[in-house]
C-alpha cells in the first residue's frame, strides 16, 4: 500500500468517526461562487472568513469559507493591476492571506505570510501585480503558520486568474473556459471534522473523495464543437491529483506559474498539492467521458458533439536560464519513526534540520542575481516544494528532465534531488519557502528567505 492509498483509507475511516460529533450550530450559506474582475487597474472586494454550513448534494456540510461559499469568489486581474482586499476575520483563530504563485511584493500589507489577523480583526491588503507577471491560473488561501492546513482543508481557497494578450488567441478565446478547484475535505456537520491526529501531521490530512468545485461527481456539459478550456487548481492539503479523461484528448497549455511555449498533447498530468495547470480537452465523438484522479472518476463530462481539432500553436516564448550567479543546497531532514502501511516512516520533516523560526532568516539572497538551488530529498516520501514571490525554472525534476514553463511549486521525489534556477528580480523582501503538504509546513517544514 503506497502513501496515497494509505491516507485515503485513513480519511475514510477517520472522517466517518469524527463527523458524528456535534459541537455547535452554524448558519446555512449559499454554495454559489461569485466572480470579481478588475476595472481601471483595480480589483477591490471584501472577504469574510467565517464558519458556515454549505450545500453538499442534498444535505449540508461544515466548512470554513470566504463569503460563505466554496470555492471562494474567483478573482480576475491583469498585469499592472492592484488587488485591494478587505479581509474580515470572523474565525475563532488567527488567519491571513496568500496569493499563491503571484510574482508580487511580500512586504507590508502585500502578500505577506508573516502577518497575523487576529479573531475579530479586519485588515486591508494592497497587492500590486507587476507588469512582468505572467498570465495563468493562480489561487489564494490562508498562510498563518501552524493553522494553514486546517484552514485550507476546511475550505478557505479560491481561484485567482491573471489574463493578458495570450487569452485573446483564437485557440483560447474560442474555447469554453471552466475553473475547476479540486479539494478533498472531510465531510460532517460540525467543526469536529477539522480535528487531526498524529497520523495527519505525519502524512498530511486527506478526505474520502476529491470534490470538483465542492461537488461530488458533478456533470460537466460540454455544448457545441468548441474545445473545453479547464483551469485546474489542486487545493488539497496533501493529496496528489493525477488527472486524465480516458477516451478524450488533452492538451496542456500551462505549467503552474505560466503558459507553456507550445500547446502539448498529453495523456495525464499529476498535480501536487498547490499546483495548477490549464488544459484544452476535446472529444473525438459525442458522448460521456470521465474526468479522473487516477482510476477514480471525480466528474462526468458530456460532450454534445465531436469537438473541433486543436492544433499545436506557440504561446509564451521560453528561454532556458544558462547562467547563474551562485548555488546553494537545501536538504530535507526527517526525524523520529512512525508506521505507514506497515513500513517505517519519519514522524517530522525540516529543511536542513532546522524547524521554522519566524525570527531567523535561512537564506539571504542578493537582489538582481540568479541562483541555482539543489533541493535534496533523502526522506521516505515525496514533498511538494513551494517558493513565494519569485517563479523559477526546473532544471532537473529529479529524473533528468528540464521542465517547460515557469513554476512556483515542484515535486521533490523521495530519494532524489531537484535543481531549480531562480531570477531574484523585480521585487525585494522577506518571505518563505516550504513544503506544500501543509501539515508539514505547520509542523515546521518552512524557511525564511530575504532578498535585498
Amino acid at each position: 500500500m503506497n502513501r496515497r492509498e494509505f491516507v485515503r483509507l485513513s480519511a475514510l475511516v477517520g472522517g466517518g468517526l469524527i463527523a458524528a460529533e456535534w459541537l455547535f450550530d452554524t448558519q446555512i450559506a449559499s454554495a454559489a461562487t461569485e466572480v470579481y474582475k478588475s476595472s481601471k487597474g483595480t480589483l477591490k472586494l471584501k472577504l469574510i472568513a467565517d464558519e458556515q454550513l454549505i450545500k453538499y448534494g442534498k444535505s449540508k456540510r461544515w466548512a470554513m469559507t470566504y463569503n460563505g461559499v466554496f470555492p471562494a469568489p474567483t478573482l480576475r486581474a491583469k498585469p499592472g493591476d492592484t488587488i485591494q482586499i478587505t479581509l474580515v476575520n470572523k474565525l475563532n483563530q488567527p488567519t491571513n492571506l496568500h496569493t499563491h504563485g503571484l510574482h508580487t511584493s511580500p512586504s507590508g500589507n502585500g502578500d505577506n505570510p508573516l502577518l497575523m489577523i487576529a479573531p475579530g480583526e479586519t485588515f486591508e491588503y494592497s497587492i500590486k501585480i507587476p507588469l512582468t507577471q505572467k498570465s495563468g491560473t493562480f489561487w489564494y488561501h490562508p498562510h498563518h503558520h501552524e493553522l494553514s492546513a486546517g484552514q485550507v482543508a476546511s475550505g478557505l481557497a479560491g481561484a485567482l486568474i491573471i489574463e493578458d494578450t495570450l487569452d485573446a488567441l483564437g485557440v483560447l478565446s474560442s474555447a469554453t473556459e471552466r475553473v475547476l478547484v479540486l479539494a478533498d475535505p472531510r465531510i460532517g456537520t460540525t467543526s469536529a471534522v477539522a480535528k487531526t491526529s498524529q497520523m495527519d501531521r505525519m502524512h498530511g490530512r486527506s478526505g474520502p473523495n476529491t470534490l470538483v468545485n465542492g461537488e461530488l461527481l458533478p456533470t460537466i456539459k460540454a455544448e457545441g464543437e468548441n474545445a473545453e478550456h479547464w483551469r485546474l487548481i489542486n487545493s488539497s492539503v496533501s493529496l496528489y491529483q493525477t488527472i486524465s479523461v480516458p477516451g478524450a484528448q488533452m492538451w496542456q497549455i500551462a505549467s503552474d506559474s505560466s503558459r507553456l511555449p507550445t500547446i502539448t498533447k498529453i495523456n495525464s498530468i499529476t498535480l501536487t498539492p498547490g499546483q495548477r495547470t490549464e488544459l484544452l480537452v476535446t472529444a473525438p465523438q459525442k458522448g460521456g467521458y470521465n474526468l479522473q484522479n487516477g482510476y477514480q472518476a471525480i466528474a462526468k463530462v458530456e460532450f454534445s458533439s465531436k469537438s473541433n481539432a486543436v492544433s499545436p500553436v506557440s504561446l509564451l516564448p521560453f528561454s532556458k536560464i544558462s547562467k547563474v550567479d551562485g548555488k546553494r543546497t537545501i536538504v530535507i531532514k526527517g526525524s523520529g519513526m512512525g508506521m505507514m502501511g506497515g513500513m517505517g516512516h519519519e514522524m517530522a520533516f525540516t529543511f536542513d534540520g532546522k524547524a521554522f523560526d519566524p525570527k531567523r532568516v535561512d537564506q539571504n539572497v542578493k537582489f538582481g542575481t540568479t541562483e541555482e538551488w539543489t533541493i535534496s530529498n533523502p526522506s521516505s516520501m515525496d514533498h511538494p516544494f513551494h517558493l513565494h514571490a519569485w517563479p523559477f525554472q526546473v532544471v532537473d525534476d529529479g529524473h533528468g528532465n528540464y521542465l517547460q514553463g515557469w513554476h512556483d511549486t515542484v515535486n521533490l521525489p523521495s530519494g532524489k534531488s531537484v535543481k531549480i534556477r531562480i531570477p531574484f528580480v523585480d521585487i525585494k523582501g522577506t518571505t518563505v519557502y516550504h513544503c506544500h503538504i501543509l501539515d508539514h509546513e505547520d509542523a515546521g517544514m518552512m524557511g525564511i528567505i530575504k532578498v535585498s
